[in-house]
């Protein structure tokens, strides 16, 4: 058994809110450092995100690991993207959300996930869903759609001023 195998062995073995299930899914994605489409690490971060029987601290171990070191190869990041979008529209504890939301960025050139988070931008009932959305997309950068939004966002009493600020640090003015 390698070490992959047995950091997945000894996560499963343990009970369901054990913090040490934290600091093995930190370990895995430490691994990914290396081996960003590690075969056996990303399948299993991708179903720990969007498993909601699981631990919830967990589970943000796991969106941070996919927000950090996304997988390269398509289908991998695919699917990782779309366990994410699973967790900011799911029912999901609010910290949960807002760490998938803020592992989106990575994702944002994925028309679903840009839809997912422009829609959590504007309008989540959770503030800090919002601000970290906003981050995700601010880490995207530029692209035509991510602009369409934030012009729509500097209205927004909320999070205009930051939709501004974004817009120019990326050398744009905000619509008249």
């Amino acid at each position: 058994m390698d070490r992959t195998d047995s950091l997945v062995e000894q996560f499963r073995a343990l009970p369901a809110e054990s913090d040490k299930k934290c600091e093995l899914v930190a370990d895995m994605g430490d691994i990914l450092s290396d081996r960003p489409d590690h075969p056996v690490i990303v399948p299993f971060l991708t179903c720990l995100t969007a498993d909601t029987e699981e631990y919830d601290l967990a589970r943000v171990e796991a969106t941070k690991a996919l927000r950090l070191r996304p997988p390269a190869e398509a289908e991998f990041r695919l699917r990782a993207g779309r366990a994410l979008l699973a967790v900011l529209r799911g029912p999901d504890e609010n910290l949960v959300r807002q760490y998938a939301a803020m592992a989106l960025g990575p994702y944002a050139d994925d028309p679903e996930v840009h839809e997912v988070l422009a829609a959590a931008i504007m309008d989540d009932f959770d503030r800090l869903v919002r601000d970290n959305a906003l981050a995700a997309l601010d880490e995207a950068g530029p692209s035509d759609k991510r602009i369409e939004v934030l012009h729509r966002l500097s209205e927004d009493a909320a999070l205009g001023h930051e939709a501004v600020r974004i817009l120019s640090s990326w050398g744009l003015e905000p619509a008249a």
